[in-house]
């Protein structure tokens, strides 16, 4: 396992940070051992004399974001004594109706932790563009009350192991008759059944299906959400619909094999050749960023299906793993031209595996509130 340069780009500026190359010890999981044994090899995480942890302060990037940007203040990770009974408390930023599934329970996280010294409270500094790269101006096509987070099995790109078709969209596993609500200003377009017109790879792939363009453009080019295997639609093509209106029920209609709300990105044109990831687009969980990036070979050539997996360094964080695109049919994003995300990630200093022995490599960076952090990774050859 080789630590590498990776590239932490801003939106509008390009900022590149160094990382260490002499990782000596490191494993797949994040026991003590290992984080012990990693702060006596590395250069970018050193111990104090007093044995803590002192992270290195955060790469400031330009990034523009569609709000105000928060300060975030590190929380302190309390040491628990090698055979203390006493279990850490974990406490979530966000409500439990807006809480992935990943997240950590105290029971979970009853072992031995590092105490790092807190890291510097910071701002990231406004861009200096009115324009940027950003686009997360979505809401969640699902309420409160429900699943609002995507499913992490199947994500845009992938193919769950080679198991299915590349994923053209996201999931929100939500039950039957679910509210769907639309994810933003628009006009509906489409608010019918797909039995005699083809919006996906087949005749009869969404079912009931409902999408809408919407009143703002991307460089010029129109935006369209699609809202698949509904159970019965509740709009009409050409009514002007508000972001989270209620616009049909969700269901298992067209090749869905159980109820879920299928959701999508479309850009420039309404077909399914023209998707995008929803990741880049749904506005993010309080206090919580995104990750984007590119994995590829040292020629430049994007590797495809590259399994990814993310490790919060500062403190307790849900296991995360994805893989890099398969490429075959779906699009990157028109400026990150990235080939894989994470959403919804906690704001902190990560540790991100790309590939496997002997071409894997690990990159740390930081995740800002509210904003996506993007990732240049090349593999060994």
């Amino acid at each position: 396992m080789r630590r590498r340069f990776v590239r932490q780009a801003g939106l509008g500026l390009m900022v590149f940070f160094l990382l260490s190359l002499s990782l000596a010890a490191c494993g797949n999981g994040s026991t003590t051992e290992e984080i012990a044994a990693a702060k006596n090899t590395t250069s970018d995480i050193e111990p104090t004399e007093s044995g803590e942890t002192v992270f290195p302060p955060p790469v400031i990037v330009t990034v523009a974001s569609p709000r105000d940007q928060k300060s975030f203040v590190a929380p302190e990770v309390t040491v628990v004594a090698e055979k203390s009974s006493v279990e850490p408390e974990v406490t979530d930023p966000i409500t439990s109706t807006d809480d992935p599934p990943e997240s950590v329970s105290s029971a979970e996280t009853a072992a031995p932790t590092i105490s790092p010294t807190p890291m510097p409270t910071f701002t990231p500094p406004p861009s200096p563009e009115t324009t940027s790269l950003e686009h997360l101006w979505l809401s969640r096509p699902v309420p409160q009350d429900t699943t609002v987070w995507t499913d992490k099995a199947y994500p845009y790109g992938t193919t769950k192991g080679g198991t299915l078709r590349p994923h053209h969209g996201v999931e929100f596993n939500v039950p039957a008759n679910t509210e769907v609500l639309a994810a933003a200003n628009g006009i509906v377009r489409i608010a019918s059944d797909d039995s005699l017109r083809l919006l996906g790879a087949t005749q009869d792939f969404y079912g009931n299906v409902v999408v809408i363009e919407h009143d703002f453009t991307l460089n010029g080019q129109p935006v369209f959400t699609l809202y698949g295997h509904l159970s019965k639609v509740l709009v009409e093509e050409g009514q002007e619909v508000k972001g989270r209106e209620v616009i049909a029920l969700s269901g298992s209609t067209g090749v869905a094999d159980g109820a879920h709300l299928h959701f999508e990105v479309r850009v420039e044109e309404n077909d399914y050749q023209s998707t995008r990831n929803p990741l880049l687009w749904l506005y993010p969980f309080p206090d919580r960023g995104v990750v984007a990036g590119t994995v590829s070979w040292p020629d430049g050539t994007l590797a495809a299906e590259v399994p990814l997996t993310l490790r919060r360094l500062d403190a307790q964080s849900p296991y995360r793993a994805t893989t890099t695109y398969n490429l075959e049919g779906v699009n990157p994003d028109d400026g990150f031209l990235e080939n894989f995300a994470f959403d919804d990630i906690d704001v902190g200093f990560y540790e991100l595996s790309a590939g496997s022995e002997p071409n894997e490599v690990e990159v740390t960076f930081w995740v800002y509130p509210y904003q996506t952090t993007f990732l240049e990774i090349v593999l060994d050859g």
